[in-house]
């Protein structure tokens, strides 16, 4: 298709704007608010013409020639207000705004109006077989189809308002029509209405023996027919006409002109096919469907222009999770925080019409209500590619949804994604909860002495962020911070990294974050990303790592690849004292009831720990580790 500004230069287009007053085309649709408005400098409120409010916000400035919505985030110039009010395209729109400033309007070269005369023939044919196909429904011939539209639950009054028709199963009965009524077959064949035979034969019907629905383009003239087979065995099932000059199935969508029009504040559904639409029409809701493809770029983009949030309404199957899937795909590069998807899923073997019918308007409201963000969406169909019992297949999971969140090009967007992505990961492999073990006091009846109540206030500390992280992680963690270099390879190992301190936890984000993105990483940076986001926790901990001595992993004399084996091992051997930890907890506590067993394996976990600590103590990571991750009872 030709590109609509090619009638119009840039500085035809900039006259035209630069001529026009914003004020005097919104003024047409709006009614401007006294109180807020401003006139005398050209600053002006009223309510949105394009969702319904009660109170201004959408505004307009003369100085800029541009308009907003606060609300609805609509916004644009005096031509892109036109098109959105009028539903008109773009030169259109510039044609009726040049005209009412009585700017003459540039001369048209042979080859437009050559194209422009043809376009208009063949809407007329189109318009002539709609025409046919409607009297066709309501003559003897139709009686079978009328049986299928009665037996889906649509009246008479509903032939007219979705243009549904009837075409009879004959190789020339449209052809004849109309070319008895002054339409050439030429134009016939390319507006997609008859066809040529492949041996070179005499053109003949393209539908035949099919219910028809109409395909309107955002003007909501006719450009082309879906056509569903009555035969029970006849293939394909759904017929789609084909491409022509007033018709591209990849750009448009059935019926949506209607579904602009209604849509205002509500959110538009995309459905699989012609009656799922009809079926939420009726039943209230905005519908529109693609035209026998997959959902392409432009069709999202039509979508988008009508509706920030639409839904995407697939069968409960194999085939509508594979359609699903595709169009999350197609639409990742495209989303921003002001386009995105949500998507429904109905019972397996239901469609839209059988789910009204069985449950009415609020049963698919419900589904359409506990739809999946996109974000919910690609996390699910990811975690579900294979079973995460392997640390290859956990690590697997991490960096796909690194690569599918990085094909957003909206950079507020990809990093409440990849939040979004972290939080479900730290859920989904978080370790199973073990019973906190509270040693006994020594006193009479075993009863809890103060121990626990002090073990209880710890960790009502370390919940309010008011305890400080233990040296030992402190380093492990601010380590990337001062040697970004170290996360090169290594983000599964830094991500995987148990951290029971929240402001530890948020900073190590924070630092994925930045790295993830791309960005530079240093203390103000990260202090910047970290209020960004408004984590305070993780900023006290940037502060205090700030005033800290050297960090032991992140020593300047270190080699890249030195720095880098060494913070592994630390955290390797941070994961085994853990283990040990959780171990000997267990083993006193059953040592303490007198199991002989438990005794032993004690004594084995101290021979353990003491072996960790010299080959710690013998060997570069000496520096590294430090401290003590756990404390074993006494000997003796």
């Amino acid at each position: 298709m030709s590109n609509p500004m090619s009638r119009f230069d840039r500085p035809f287009i900039d006259e035209v704007l630069t001529r026009a007053s914003i004020l005097d085309v919104v003024g047409r649709k709006v009614t401007w608010d006294k109180r807020k408005s401003n006139l005398s400098r050209g600053d002006m409120w009223a309510c949105c013409p394009f969702h319904n409010e009660a109170t201004p916000s959408f505004h307009a400035l003369d100085s800029k020639g541009t308009y907003h919505c606060f609300g609805c985030g609509q916004h644009g110039n005096a031509i892109d207000f036109i098109m959105a009010t009028e539903n008109v395209p773009f030169p259109e729109a510039v044609e009726r705004l040049a005209r009412d400033l009585g700017i003459a309007l540039p001369a048209r070269d042979p080859e437009a109006i050559t194209k422009d005369d043809q376009a208009k023939r063949l809407t007329a044919a189109l318009d002539a077989a709609r025409a046919a196909f409607a009297q066709a429904l309501r003559s003897p011939e139709g009686a079978k189809a009328r049986a299928y539209l009665a037996k889906r639950g649509l009246n008479e009054a509903d032939w007219d308002r979705f243009g549904l028709g009837f075409a009879p199963n004959s190789r020339s009965w449209l052809k004849d029509r109309l070319t008895q009524g002054g339409h050439q077959v030429a134009d016939l064949i390319e507006a997609g209405l008859l066809k040529m035979p492949d041996d070179g034969g005499a053109p003949f019907d393209f539908y035949r023996g099919r219910v028809m629905f109409t395909i309107a383009d955002t003007r909501d003239r006719t450009v082309s027919f879906g056509a569903r087979t009555l035969d029970p065995d006849g293939q394909p099932k759904y017929l789609n006409g084909p491409d022509s000059p007033v018709f591209n199935k990849s750009r448009n969508l059935y019926r949506y002109a209607q579904a602009r029009a209604t849509a205002k504040d509500k959110p538009i559904v995309v459905a699989e096919g012609y009656m799922d639409v009809i079926a939420l029409e009726r039943a209230g809701f905005a519908a529109v469907a693609p035209l026998g493809t997959a959902l392409t770029e432009d069709q999202l983009g039509l979508i988008w222009k009508a509706s920030k949030r639409p839904i995407l309404c697939f069968d409960g199957d194999k085939a509508g999770l594979k359609a699903a899937e595709r169009a999350l795909d197609r639409a990742l590069p495209l989303v921003s925080a002001d386009k995105t998807l949500a998507f429904g899923f109905l019972p397996e073997g239901q469609d839209p019409d059988d789910m009204i019918k069985a449950k009415g308007a609020a049963g698919i409201e419900a589904v359409f209500e506990s739809a999946l963000a996109l974000g919910s969406f690609l996390f699910q169909r990811e975690q579900e590619r294979e079973p995460l019992v392997t640390a290859e297949a956990r690590a697997g999971l991490r960096k796909r949804l690194r690569q599918l969140t990085g094909q957003v090009t909206d950079p507020d967007l990809q990093r409440e994604l990849n939040e979004d992505m972290r939080r479900n990961l730290d859920a989904l492999f978080a370790p199973a909860a073990r019973p906190a073990f509270v040693p006994k006091a020594r006193g009479k009846g075993g009863e809890t002495g103060p121990i626990g109540s002090a073990t209880a206030e710890l960790r009502l500390k370390i919940k309010a962020g008011n305890v400080r992280p233990k040296r030992t992680l402190l380093d492990l963690v601010v380590a990337p911070l001062l040697r970004p270099e170290l996360l090169d390879g290594h983000e599964e190992a830094f991500a995987g990294l148990v951290l029971d301190h929240p402001g530890l936890n948020l900073l190590r984000h924070g630092l994925l974050d930045l790295h993830h993105a791309g960005s530079a990483i240093d203390f103000e940076s990260v202090r910047l990303h970290l209020n960004q986001l408004g984590q305070s926790e993780a900023v006290r901990v940037v502060d205090e790592a700030r005033r800290s001595p050297v960090n032991p992993h992140a020593r300047p004399e270190l080699s890249v690849e030195e720095a880098k084996r060494a913070w592994l091992i630390a955290l390797q051997r941070l994961e085994t004292h853990r283990a040990l930890a959780s171990d000997a907890a267990e083993a006193v506590s059953a040592a303490g009831s007198g199991d002989e067993a438990a005794f032993e394996r004690l004594k084995r976990l101290v021979g353990e720990r003491r072996a960790l600590r010299a080959d710690e103590a013998s060997s570069a990571g000496a520096s590294i580790v430090g401290g003590e991750a756990f404390s074993l009872p006494a000997e003796d």
